[in-house]
């Protein structure tokens, strides 16, 4: 596309800037409270400038995405409908591959401008524990794109209507698939929004307060559970309140790729591993419709009997 380099202080919005200067047509970008049902972001053509509206409560991370993916329909001069309406599937996988390689692009400039050398590769000390951390990570991380991916399978890219055709991943093989795995699973904690009950937020707090964790071991538990819990009820055909505002981001995550997946990862296995959060799942999990009891998807692993013992 020829674009200019992402300016300091690297940011989607600061070159988003640069690249309306260099289209010379402004792009605005306006943050607004927007519930579930709509599209995290959208975008519209002015006369004289173009408009890109972000929901308020998205997280720094999937702001960034947001963002390139709305300004990447511009750049392959896609037509644009405020609210996707009759959506071109594949014009929308196209944005988001670009999205996928304009985020890239600004991280390495990140990077970059810090001055920090790369490890070399085949150079690691010890004992290989920190590669097995890395591929526990992964997995871990995997496991919880594959819980989010059940709950909400159309925030995927390879979940073509036209019948299961997967993207080739644009970018480089584990960079990229953890990008994208990240990017869904921000995607699909938004569709879960209306299925967050504070309730078990706060069950679980007290409940990990109680066994004496320390302040962040405390939180992570209490954002699983109010996770497994919103994951049991989505897929059992509870009613959420889609119509509900959000202001905040109900996940606390940090706005890198980095620390966002490692965090995702301790997220997921807190959801599938601690007996605290089994403990919320059966507190709270006993769904019913109007039908009588639903049908539910385990989210326990196998020895969640001993886990909830435990607990």
């Amino acid at each position: 596309m020829d674009l200019p380099d992402p300016p300091p202080p690297f940011t989607a919005e600061a070159w988003c800037k640069a690249i309306a200067r260099q289209r010379e047509r402004a792009i605005r970008v306006m943050a607004r409270p927007l519930t579930a049902e709509i599209p995290p972001g959208f975008v519209y053509t002015g006369e004289a400038q173009d408009f890109v509206v972000l929901d308020a409560a998205l997280l720094p991370m999937a702001r960034t995405q947001t963002l390139l993916h709305e300004v990447a329909h511009l750049l392959l001069d896609h037509q644009v409908n405020v609210l996707h309406e009759d959506v071109d599937q594949r014009a929308e996988r196209e944005a988001e591959i670009a999205a996928d390689f304009l985020a890239l692009r600004l991280a390495r400039a990140a990077q970059q401008s810090e001055g920090s050398p790369r490890p070399i590769r085949g150079f690691r000390s010890g004992d290989g524990s920190g590669w097995l951390q890395r591929r526990q990570a992964d997995w871990d991380l995997y496991l919880l794109w594959t819980a989010m991916r059940a709950a909400a399978p159309e925030v995927c890219l390879d979940a073509s209507p036209e019948g299961g055709y997967e993207v080739p991943s644009p970018l480089g093989a584990r960079r990229s698939r953890r990008h994208r795995q990240v990017v869904e699973i921000h995607d699909a904690l938004r569709q879960l929004r209306p299925w967050y009950c504070p309730d078990v937020y706060l069950s679980a707090r007290r409940r990990a307060q109680c066994n004496r964790l320390d302040p962040a071991s405390v939180e992570l538990i209490a954002e699983a559970a109010v996770i497994a819990v919103a994951l049991r009820r989505k897929i059992a055909g509870v009613d959420g309140d889609i119509e509900a505002l959000h202001s905040e981001a109900c996940i606390d995550l940090p706005a890198s790729l980095k620390p966002a997946a490692r965090r995702l990862a301790r997220l997921s296995r807190a959801l599938h591993h601690s007996p605290l959060v089994t403990a919320e799942v059966a507190k709270w999990g006993t769904v019913v419709t109007g039908d009588g009891p639903a049908t539910v998807i385990e989210l326990r692993p196998r020895h969640a009997g001993r886990l909830a013992r435990a607990a």
